[in-house]
């Protein structure tokens, strides 16, 4: 098949006019007429997961995070963006795009904090492209999500049911670990500054990948339980989802998960 088969299923899971105004999404590098037989999935497109789209000879790349964002004075070699133009393999980021979109890495979230399907048991904390404030009545697309549980769980018991459900051994907690929560909230990434949003829609505890080290304090004493997974770890989980969706809607195309793909960050 050609990537132009291959874009319209990606817009389907994730339109790009729900990207926010700032980002770089779409296709970012490569040919829409191009053959294609593989696809490797990541949240970045590191040097070591460039390596490893040659050793799986795959045609393109779907990259969560734009390779591409700043503007680029020199595309020169050694590098994974001149070594992607000389080998042929097409890179496609959707960013926030996915962030708002249904089935995306916000939504991914709040099904691992279980949160229900319909509104209102869950809904957007913020309209797209709104700097705050929550998103219109009735409206199930927005950045983050928020929302109650069917009863409440105990904090702890949440703790260890993030670290099950993005395949992390730690979290950076600030605020409660003790006692029951109902409201949760969540957003992937860098979405501390949300933290407000949250805390005015009256969430117990939030998720997020990473958070100011004022903007925690002044949610722990609030008395908000503030999880951080970091950054990468908080989307890379949805990337499993995102192949079988890829896979069921292209069935000549073969869908890896990067392997390579990891936060830069350990725990020691």
């Amino acid at each position: 098949m050609r990537l132009s088969d291959v874009l319209p299923v990606l817009e389907s899971i994730a339109p790009l006019r729900f990207a926010e105004g700032w980002d770089n999404v779409g296709l970012l590098v490569g040919d829409p007429a191009a053959e294609v037989r593989a696809a490797l999935l990541c949240i970045d497109y590191t040097p070591g997961v460039a390596a490893e789209a040659r050793e799986k000879g795959v045609e393109f790349v779907y990259s969560y995070h734009p390779p591409i964002f700043e503007a680029m004075k020199r595309v020169v070699s050694p590098g994974p963006i001149f070594e992607a133009i000389r080998d042929g393999i097409a890179i496609y980021s959707p960013h926030t795009a996915l962030d708002v979109a249904e089935g995306g890495t916000n939504d991914f979230l709040a099904d691992l904090l279980g949160l229900g399907r319909s509104l209102p048991a869950r809904r957007p904390m913020r309209a797209p492209g709104a700097k705050s404030g929550p998103a219109p009545e009735g409206e199930s697309l927005g950045l983050g999500r928020i929302g109650e549980l069917e009863a409440e769980v105990p904090r702890d018991e949440l703790l260890e049911r993030i670290k099950r459900g993005l395949g992390i051994e730690a979290l950076l907690v600030a605020g409660p670990t003790t006692g029951k929560v109902r409201t949760v909230a969540a957003s992937a990434g860098a979405a501390g500054a949300m933290v407000e949003d949250a805390l005015s829609q009256g969430a117990e505890l939030y998720l997020t990948g990473e958070m100011r080290h004022h903007d925690a304090l002044r949610a722990a004493k609030l008395g908000m339980t503030v999880v951080c997974a970091l950054h990468s770890n908080s989307e890379r989980a949805v990337l499993p989802r995102i192949r079988e969706r890829i896979a069921g809607a292209l069935p000549g195309l073969s869908v890896f998960v990067s392997g390579a793909d990891r936060d830069p960050f350990v725990v020691r």
